[in-house]
């Protein structure tokens, strides 16, 4: 039977045709290119980029604003960060707002031509590959050239190994080409791959669970539950996860290391640094998987999660999830508790905490120049090897101060030059109290547990103690010493000290009721950028001290419409489905029936696991507003419960602050 093509018919089978012809040409003009590349032109890092990358990608029809240009100094890691390159990423979209770990295609370094050991360089792209989350890395000197394809779990896969003279074979090219071109890799749904990932996981997972013989037989791959611990080593293990960790010790950086049970993951070892531990486990701990409490793990649905750890994602069961998390918390517990005990025992909680260079401290106050400078000429004239007197105790340290017989190091002072965007030279040294290597060694070398008796005024000193030293001895007498030769009086050195008092009270000192504002404050920002829910038992105490503190406020308080205005926002959280627009529902109220909401908060998050943080935040928003502007009746008893419950909040608050939210 004879079929007559109809002219759609024919037009669509030119379309095909004319697309198969622009793709032959594409593959030509990409062969003809290669062919004629000589990769001996090839002088530095720059030429690789300029000469092989930036032309390779042109002929592999990725439009050039899709790309763009990244320093790695940007996004350096610890274990990178001695090698600041400029990476060229590709994406699937010209529309630079959209170009993000969504639309990421390739990344690509290009490494020195004489260096031909590319496995470290390898590592770096893995990295920084999974950092973007990119389909492709490609590392390549401007001769050998290695592309990896990621897979799930942030394996990958070698695509090409392959060298310049190789890939000017025609069938060679036309297969890297057809590989790599623009059209087909931007094509490549992520989330597809993502849910076929979790499609078959579930899968797996729901045929273990309905086949007890074979389930039987999994759980025999099972870990050997324990807890053991020699000195800042951790290692704690539950039926589906073991966790071991390097603990932080005297402020510096710990790590930890991650493996799963399950024979899906066998071989997988995860690996988190000091930053990935702090920004991604540390919040939410004690709470149960499924509450949205953990900035690591999400809900896929009942019987399942995806945990972020470092750079690489699993999908795991809920099983996992709950002995993930319960390794998580004994491990991020001793890990929170080990930062701690150093800021309490130096006593720096104080003190904006400064790391530039190699340098890390806290800055105690600052001075003038030219004292910082007699402060110097002082420490090197009193060196403790030129006489016995008792100013007789630095030890020459660089541009340092480093208070010290020889024997013992009590403390280091550096000094921060205060560079300020001024035209003006600044005149300002921040005095900075440094946690030095060579001071803490007898801490680090202390008996495990005891390292706290080595700090105190024989010992190592404190960041407060130092201050103090500093302010009201060794400044002093500096300035006594030199009066007759410095060409300021004592005056106007003096004058020039900013000194950064707390000028809070203690809480457990307040007994004005506005002075817990400010420790409310510290809170309601925490609560601000806080992203996941919070723990229930955390708030519960607190909710119900401030709605007892401030139940018998005057009605005539100012602002009652703010009040009010953020109830409405906490009662539609509560439930959306009810309108709470009608203006009449809240007009005419009185304060009276504002504390009846709080009580109803109350009621509600005693009867709740978790609670949402925007609620939270706004709770804390109507108690700052009714201490600042009510006049208010309370009894000892409602403050020293209000106080109470505010220390641990805000101590979990500050932690959060100083430690968390800057390594996320």
């Amino acid at each position: 039977m004879l079929i007559t093509p109809t002219k759609e018919g024919i037009a669509n089978l030119y379309k095909q045709v004319d697309y198969l012809m622009t793709i032959a040409e594409s593959i030509k003009k990409f062969i003809t290119w290669i062919q004629g590349f000589d990769h001996r032109v090839l002088q530095n890092e720059d030429d690789v980029k300029k000469r092989l990358i930036l032309p390779m990608f042109y002929y592999l029809c990725y439009p050039e604003i899709c790309h763009r240009e990244y320093s790695l100094k940007t996004y350096q890691s610890e274990t990178y960060a001695k090698n600041p390159e400029i990476a060229q990423i590709y994406f699937a979209t010209d529309d630079v707002k959209k170009q993000n770990t969504d639309t990421s295609l390739v990344f690509v370094e290009a490494i020195e031509p004489q260096q031909t050991k590319l496995n470290e360089a390898i590592e770096q792209a893995r990295f920084y590959s999974n950092h973007f989350k990119t389909l492709f890395f490609i590392v390549t000197n401007g001769y050998d050239i290695k592309v990896f394809q990621r897979l799930h779990y942030n394996r990958e896969e070698l695509v090409f190994d392959i060298n310049i003279d190789t890939l000017k074979n025609n069938d060679f090219a036309s297969k890297f080409y057809n590989k790599l071109n623009f059209d087909l890799v931007k094509n490549i749904d992520k989330n597809t791959i993502d849910l076929l990932t979790y499609t078959k996981c579930n899968l797996i997972e729901k045929l273990i669970t309905r086949n007890p013989d074979l389930q039987h037989f999994l759980e025999k791959c099972d870990f050997e539950p324990s807890i053991t611990r020699e000195g800042c080593h951790l290692v704690v293990v539950k039926p589906k996860v073991a966790i071991a960790c390097n603990l932080p010790k005297a402020f510096g950086e710990g790590n930890c290391q991650i493996e799963f049970s399950s024979i899906l993951f066998k071989g997988l070892k995860i690996h988190l640094n000091h930053q990935d531990i702090l920004g991604q486990l540390m919040t939410g701990l004690h709470t149960q998987p499924d509450w949205g409490c953990r900035r690591f793990l999400k809900q896929i649905d009942k019987d399942n999660f995806t945990a972020n750890l470092g750079q690489i994602t699993v999908i795991i069961s809920k099983l996992e999830a709950t002995d993930l998390c319960l390794c998580v918390d004994e491990i991020c517990q001793k890990y929170q508790n080990f930062i701690i005990e150093f800021e309490n025992a130096l006593e720096t909680w104080d003190f904006k905490f400064v790391k530039f260079s190699e340098v890390r401290g806290f800055i105690l106050f600052s001075v003038r120049q030219e004292l910082w400078e007699l402060m110097q000429q002082f420490a090197k004239e009193f060196d403790y090897k030129k006489g016995k007197s008792e100013w007789h105790l630095f030890h020459r340290e660089n541009i340092s101060i480093r208070v010290s017989r020889g024997i013992r190091d009590h403390t280091f002072i550096f000094p921060k030059f205060d560079r300020d965007l001024s035209l003006l030279p600044s005149n300002q040294v921040n005095i900075i109290y440094e946690i030095n290597d060579i001071n803490l060694q007898s801490i680090e070398a202390a008996q495990f547990g005891f390292w706290q008796q080595d700090i105190g005024v024989r010992g190592t000193w404190t960041a407060r103690y130092t201050k103090q030293w500093l302010l009201d001895k060794y400044i002093p007498k500096v300035i006594n010493y030199y009066s007759d030769k410095s060409h300021l009086s004592e005056a106007e050195l003096l004058a020039k000290i900013t000194n950064y008092r707390s000028e809070r009270a203690l809480i457990k000192e307040i007994d004005n009721i506005r002075d817990l504002v400010p420790y409310l404050r510290d809170i309601q920002s925490w609560l601000h950028i806080y992203v996941e829910n919070i723990a229930a038992s955390l708030l519960k105490p607190y909710y119900q001290a401030y709605t007892n503190l401030v139940r018998n406020t005057d009605s005539s308080i100012t602002g009652i419409d703010y009040i009010f205005g953020n109830l409405r926002r906490v009662e539609w959280k509560n439930t959306p489905e009810e309108n709470y627009s009608n203006s009449t529902d809240w007009k005419n109220l009185t304060f009276k029936y504002a504390i009846d909401c709080l009580d109803r908060e109350v009621v509600r998050i005693n009867n709740s696991k978790y609670e949402n943080s925007f609620k939270a935040d706004l709770i804390t928003r109507i108690f700052i507003w009714i201490i600042e502007n009510g006049r208010i009746s309370f009894s000892q008893a409602q403050l020293s419960a209000a106080k109470q419950a505010l220390i641990p909040l805000w101590e979990q608050s500050r932690f959060e602050m100083r430690y968390i939210y800057p390594n996320q």
